[in-house]
């Protein structure tokens, strides 16, 4: 089960800075995405879309660890 820890924590709910992780993850895969909207280089803008797409799939990980944990 996930630890509560203090009011306004990001990890309040996802415990041990799960939320952290996730935001992190996230924030970077917006963060490609859009630098890949502003170059014209096709092997870089692959490269960039291939790792948001990375970030993406570690956030659906660990989205399902969590769930497992909360209905265990």
């Amino acid at each position: 089960m996930a630890v509560l820890m203090r009011r306004g924590s990001r990890a309040s709910l996802w415990g041990r800075g799960g939320l952290n992780t996730i935001q992190y993850l996230e924030d970077q895969a917006a963060r490609a995405e859009r630098l890949a909207k502003r170059i014209t280089d096709t092997l870089t803008i692959e490269k960039l879309l291939t790792f948001a797409d990375e970030r993406r799939r570690e956030i659906d990980l660990i989205a399902a660890r969590y769930r497992r944990t909360q209905s265990a």
